[in-house]
């Protein structure tokens, strides 16, 4: 046993501590003492990332002068799997830090989610360099690669980069806008990002009314590439509002833009803004067309709205046309007094001036089936609440052009062109018998005739058979309430797996994505898939989407396709069905529930089947 040193002493030869092995101890003596006492160990607990691709939670960060530690949390679905690359690593810097090991996972080999969801684990890498602020975590530069960029503590804010001074000047150029024309031309959009680092790939989408269906908007995507740009052209057809996000963020980042058919504005992007943290959007700058608008439009739409007492919900005496009339004169003097003191671009109030003069739509027989005051009040504030740019309700932008409150069947003008163009196509296109309404601007009238012809021309193709596994169910030929009993009579004697989905819906493609593998796995049992779509995939972009889906493809009425979804008792897409030969519904669920799933409750089918 060796003794122990007097207190305050160290042992040497002769009892003796020289000068030099005093020199060479202590910083021995100083690492086991901050090794003992957590010093030189840094923790962040749940972090903040700026942006990321590839859904990873990060739960906390640990850096040490031996290594870094990466606590981590990734949600999927049950029976999902995962990898993590044993050539990950860490980027600051410029410089690049390797993994060096793992816990709860193996690095490289698939991990299966289980029943909760959530997968914790923990990587480690080399050591980041002492006052690390912020740092990078990639598996690769893939587009499937995990990539999560900018974290760092919650008390560090990381620096944003300058923002070009043509981008936040006083944005000269229209400060009116457009005339309400038809036009071809399209509108574009640039992009341009700051703080962009490699292997991000954002992606940006657009969504903006197409009058080729008004009643739908369009969402369109366009991808940065390695420097940080990316343009986009967009058929709006007429002077527009679009909404622009960036997603794959912590949360996401939004903002509105003003178009015009043969105008061009430059979007500035900030990445390493973090929207969580400072509540920043990542959209920094404006150039060209409406820029000021662009940059003004939020901070102009809340102030619009501070202080008013005009709301719909606060009126309880609005029960005819002369007390709705009387409102509405209210509200726009309201709004005339916010115009005259705003300190905002003449554009931008008059943008948020129509919006907040949003008129309604009303036929002369709708207005004449409301015979009582309360049907006529219930009616107009059913429409006067719907928000302007939901998805559920399809309410269309081109009513804020309109100079009235209602848009009439005999009101003239182009505003009045448009807002009949966008109520009665959207009927021709869900398979309504309707007559031509009255479109006196001749390029409008004749866009409505060309997508009329198109429309009733795709319906005579399916209806001859344009390809053996293309379906088209038409109102007129199938009830709603008969679609799906007609669809199953189909295919008698056959397990049946049933697909709700939609060409703009990323699960479902996923789900596609996955189960390939196994229809090729199970190509030789007697089994059907069968998927069903509704309008809002594009008749054409869902016709490219089906050539590489193997099985049998419905495109189906908005009507016919709620009805299927009622039926399974379904909110959301995509949803499954499962049935055996006998016709039994064996298994049914909305979201993908992973591959293994499918396997087993196709197995469970097939062997009532095959008994």
């Amino acid at each position: 046993m060796t003794a122990l040193p007097q207190k305050g002493r160290l042992p040497n030869k002769g009892g003796r501590f020289s000068g030099l092995a005093l020199q060479r101890a202590i910083p021995t003596v100083l690492l086991a003492i901050l090794a003992l006492s957590g010093r030189g160990q840094t923790v962040w607990e749940e972090p903040l990332k700026a942006y990321t691709a590839g859904y990873l939670k990060v739960r906390k960060v640990e850096l040490t002068p031996e290594k870094t530690a990466l606590h981590l949390q990734y949600s999927a679905l049950p029976g999902n799997r995962f990898r993590i690359s044993k050539d990950s690593y860490l980027q600051t810097d410029g410089r690049q830090y390797g993994i060096t090991g793992s816990d709860s996972i193996q690095l490289g080999s698939q991990s299966v989610m289980g029943k909760s969801g959530r997968q914790d684990f923990v990587l480690y890498f080399k050591p980041l360099p002492a006052g690390t602020k912020e740092f990078d975590f990639l598996e690769g530069l893939n587009d499937d690669d995990f990539k999560v960029f900018g974290i760092h503590n919650k008390d560090y804010v990381i620096p944003s980069a300058p923002v070009p001074a043509e981008y936040q000047a006083d944005y000269a150029g229209e400060d009116t806008l457009e005339d309400l024309r038809y036009s071809p031309q399209p509108a574009t959009i640039h992009f341009k990002a700051l703080n962009y680092r490699k292997g991000m790939r954002t992606s940006i989408q657009v969504q903006y009314v197409d009058l080729k269906n008004p009643a739908r908007p369009v969402d369109v995507e366009c991808r940065l590439n390695d420097e940080g740009l990316a343009e986009l052209s967009l058929p709006i057809g007429v002077p527009q509002m679009v909404e622009a996000t960036i997603s794959n963020t912590p949360g996401w980042s939004a903002n509105y833009l003003y178009l015009a058919p043969d105008k061009e504005v430059t979007v500035l992007v900030d990445m390493m803004r973090d929207d969580i943290g400072r509540g920043d959007s990542k959209f920094v700058g404006f150039k060209g067309y409406q820029a000021k608008l662009d940059w003004e439009y939020y901070a102009a739409d809340t102030d619009s709205n501070k202080g008013s007492n005009y709301t719909f919900n606060q009126q309880a005496d609005i029960k005819d046309m002369p007390s709705l009339l009387n409102y509405m004169e209210g509200r726009k003097a309201f709004l005339e007094e916010w115009k005259r003191r705003a300190p905002f671009a003449e554009a931008t109030k008059q943008v948020v001036l129509q919006n907040g003069n949003m008129p309604i739509f009303i036929t002369k027989p709708v207005l004449d089936s409301l015979t009582s005051a309360e049907a006529f009040r219930n009616y107009l504030l059913s429409k006067q609440t719907e928000p302007l740019r939901s998805r559920k309700t399809y309410l269309n932008y081109f009513f804020v052009y309109s100079s009235r409150y209602y848009a009439f069947a005999d009101t003239r003008g182009i505003s009045a062109d448009l807002a009949r163009y966008c109520h009665y196509l959207p009927k021709v296109l869900d398979g309504e018998d309707v007559a031509k309404p009255l479109i006196e601007d001749s390029a409008l009238s004749a866009l409505y005739d060309k997508y009329v012809a198109e429309y009733r021309a795709t319906v005579a193709a399916n209806k001859q058979g344009l390809a053996e596994n293309i379906h088209y169910l038409d109102m007129t030929e199938v009830a709603p309430q008969d679609v799906l009993k007609t669809i199953l009579s189909k295919y008698r004697g056959k397990t049946i797996l049933i697909d709700l989905w939609a060409t703009w819906c990323g699960p479902c493609l996923y789900g596609h994505r996955i189960m390939a593998p196994l229809k090729e796995e199970l190509k030789d049992r007697p089994i059907q898939y069968i998927y069903i779509s509704p309008p809002s995939s594009p008749y054409q972009e869902w016709k490219n989407a089906i050539k590489e889906i193997s099985g049998e493809h419905y495109y189906v009425t908005d009507a016919q396709y709620n009805e299927i979804l009622r039926h399974y008792q379904s909110n959301g897409i995509p949803t499954y069905a499962i049935y055996n030969a006998n016709g039994k519904q064996t298994y049914t669920i909305s979201g993908v529930p992973g591959i293994e799933v499918f396997r087993k409750e196709l197995e469970k089918a097939l062997q009532s089947q095959e008994q």
